[in-house]
């Protein structure tokens, strides 16, 4: 039974550390966006990393329960208690990394938004400027008067 707590407190320590990656590259999105989006690939890279850490203790999880003494033993209430308290940890932690994940999104489409229309704004201000260029033609003229 220990075996399988602390699998589980293993499990419920890196879903902590998964959120904690996501509660940080959000206050980066908020506060500086610029770097946040220049460090995108490292972000993405932790969480694969996190991820699979939290795969193989999947599977450390489901060989432990496989074990034969687990099909035929009783869990005792206090047992069933401690597993229910680690599982609703657990459920609490995704919970709140589905709604950073969301605020995460959120803000990147926000970002993607404002850079399209300072392109918009720049595109506008490149066509003003156009207008009062002078042409190669008539820089032309100019270069052959000097």
């Amino acid at each position: 039974m220990q075996k399988l707590y602390k699998l589980l407190e293993d499990k419920n320590y890196w879903y902590k550390k998964y959120l904690g990656c996501n509660e940080a590259f959000l206050i980066a999105l908020k506060h500086a966006p610029e770097v946040a989006i220049d460090e995108i690939d490292l972000f993405y890279g932790n969480r694969e990393s996190l991820l699979k850490i939290l795969e193989d203790l999947d599977e450390k999880v489901q060989k432990e329960l496989s074990l034969p003494h687990w099909k035929k033993a009783e869990i005792g209430s206090a047992d069933r208690t401690k597993i229910q308290f680690l599982l609703r940890e657990k459920e609490s932690i995704l919970q709140r990394i589905v709604e950073l994940d969301k605020e995460v999104i959120s803000q990147i489409e926000e970002i993607h938004v404002q850079g399209q229309e300072k392109i918009k704004q720049l595109t506008k201000g490149k066509k003003a400027l156009a207008n009062y260029k002078s042409s190669n033609k008539y820089n032309a003229k100019i270069d052959k008067r000097v």
